[in-house]
């Protein structure tokens, strides 16, 4: 008596198991797109009872995750079982209309509409077959089919589902959110319907509402997967990567997904979130999967970021070899920016990279990002101390963006001028090239005039900022003759600028050797121009405050053996002023 207890209580745990997950269960994993775990219940399920119902469900699944071979397997099997079993030859229809077979679908179907004209299930699933494919489809005759399934059956919250898909295939997005609200009265806080709405809503950029709706799916169902992949691309519309990237990633825990194309995705949202190496796993998971060779893309631009030159130089060559019709301007960028890193670090500077970039930027169809890159290449330039192009690049990136160009633009534009005019060398009359001097003397001279009109800009942008009015009377001392300048006080008004901006700083001191330029100059113009003492006296007395040794000031003051008063030196340029302050 005792060994038959206990057999028949495991025939009764047996059958519990068996009847603890439902056909039901199946379709709410195969809406939350928990795939992997609905095939594995319907398979247990047409096993364990191998009705035609059970094989109507597993060929649905078959048909969902797009494997009509084995969903048509499915179906015969079901009429196999049960020669009645109309849902069966609905999914046979099914698969014929998948595979483009339209007439044989319509002749199973109408079958099969005729014998079960008034079972609201059977009805529903012709319509929805009708929206299942994306080239074969019939959403007038889905919609005629779900309306006559809904009057059967007032409740049917998955037929008001598929009508909505129905309308959304003729761009018909209020009437479709009409269908799922009838989906929500029929099925109360349903996720599927919350989704759909959000949806709708994303698609036409009512960003507020679809967050609503998303969440409203997520409160349903903390487990419905769609919704959290929906939600990430809510979010990367808003620039809100991470948040982007942290959903998605629910979505593949969620959903249990191993699907390459996902993962791919995936892999995109966690680079874009700056998460390099996340990205770089993901893209391994999938390697040998998936015959896609943006991932060579997204391998180099992630190698890049994790400082991995060579490998990011591998994979961006390999991929404009293999994919040269998907070359993007990034794509040379990033390959140019590689060579960079690997010559020097983040500041690096390589010819060969310096070139793609600029054959990236030529190819960007924004002009704001072609002038973002033209100003990095300016920088390269300029750190490289090859000042005409890094000219040439910063007049060019300010050029493509003027309205977002920042007063640190112009700045390094006027001082790569400025650079530039200093290293010429006019030569003299021993020169072998002295017939040259001329124009030499003149190019000089309008590289260095060229210099004052862009700081002109910087000081317009910031001006409260003394670096400006320094390079601007730097700019106009070198373009003149030394005794002209100060004769005619060309620098006077940008020194004194330049004065009343430092001595009213909390710390001067920082300043000090811009105050010797300006003090001297200012003293002598004072003096010998305005022939005005009592300002020059100022002046020199402000000079030796800041230079105690000056030599020409102590004379003008009467505190030491007169000496020849010199003139001011000229400016080198080599000073080195910081980077302008943000503003």
């Amino acid at each position: 008596m005792r060994l038959k207890l206990v057999a028949l209580v495991f025939g009764l745990f047996a059958f519990v198991n068996l009847k603890a997950q439902t056909v039901q269960d199946g379709l709410a994993l195969i809406h939350g797109e928990r795939y992997n775990e609905a095939g594995a219940l319907f398979k247990k399920l047409a096993q364990g009872t191998p009705s035609g119902d059970n094989q109507f469900y597993l060929g649905y699944y078959y048909l969902k995750t797009n494997q009509l071979d084995s969903a048509q397997v499915a179906f015969d099997k079901g009429l196999q079982v049960d020669d009645k079993s109309y849902l069966n030859k609905v999914g046979q229809g099914a698969v014929a209309l998948g595979k483009g077979d339209r007439a044989k679908a319509k002749e199973l179907f109408d079958e099969a509409e005729k014998k079960k004209k008034k079972d609201a299930e059977v009805l529903y699933r012709i319509g929805e077959a009708y929206t299942l494919f994306e080239k074969n489809n019939d959403p007038a005759e889905a919609i005629r089919l779900l309306d006559e399934a809904v009057k059967r059956d007032k409740n049917l919250a998955d037929a008001y589902i598929a009508k909505g898909d129905a309308l959304m295939l003729r761009n018909e997005g209020g009437n479709a959110v009409t269908a799922y609200e009838y989906a929500l009265t029929a099925k109360p806080n349903y996720a599927v319907a919350h989704n759909r709405i959000g949806q709708i809503y994303l698609r036409g950029k009512n960003y507020n509402l679809a967050l609503e709706n998303y969440k409203k799916a997520i409160e349903a169902d903390p487990n419905f997967a769609p919704a959290y992949k929906d939600l990430a691309e809510l979010y990367f519309f808003a620039q809100k990567y991470k948040q982007a990237a942290e959903n998605f990633d629910l979505f593949i825990q969620k959903s249990g997904t191993t699907d390459p194309e996902m993962k791919l995705r995936a892999a995109q949202f966690a680079f874009t979130a700056d998460d390099y190496t996340k990205s770089l796993q993901l893209l391994d998971e999938i390697k040998g999967k998936i015959n896609n060779p943006i991932t060579l893309r997204m391998y180099g631009w992630s190698y890049f970021k994790q400082n991995d030159p060579d490998k990011a130089i591998e994979n961006l060559n390999e991929f404009m070899k293999v994919a040269p019709d998907k070359l993007i301007g990034d794509d040379y960028k990033y390959l140019g920016r590689a060579y960079n890193q690997k010559a020097g670090g983040e500041k690096g500077y390589d010819s060969t990279g310096v070139l793609y970039m600029l054959k990236g930027a030529d190819m960007d169809t924004s002009k704001a990002e072609a002038a973002t890159t033209y100003k990095e290449v300016g920088a390269l330039y300029f750190a490289a101390k090859d000042f005409p192009n890094a000219a040439t690049a910063f007049a060019k990136g300010i050029a493509l963006d003027t309205a977002k160009a920042s007063a640190n633009d112009y700045y390094y534009n006027g001082l790569s001028n400025f650079q530039y005019a200093s290293s010429f060398i006019v030569p003299t009359a021993a020169d072998s090239n002295f017939a040259d001097s001329a124009k030499i003397a003149m190019d000089k001279r309008s590289l260095y005039l060229k210099a004052d009109s862009i700081f002109a800009t910087v000081t317009q942008k910031l001006p409260d900022w003394p670096y400006g009015y320094y390079w601007r009377a730097s700019s106009l001392y070198n373009a003149y003759d030394r005794q002209e300048n100060v004769d005619k006080g060309i620098s006077a008004p940008y020194y004194q600028k330049l004065t009343e901006l430092v001595e009213k700083d909390p710390d001067p001191s920082k300043f000090k050797s811009y105050l010797k330029l300006a003090y001297s100059y200012l003293a002598f113009y004072s003096q010998t121009t305005l022939n005005d003492p009592a300002k020059a006296k100022t002046y020199w007395e402000k000079l030796l405050a800041v230079d105690p040794d000056n030599v020409a000031a102590k004379e003008a003051l009467g505190l030491a053996v007169a000496t020849p008063a010199a003139q001011p030196a000229a400016t080198t340029g080599k000073a080195k002023a910081p980077a302008p302050k943000k503003k």
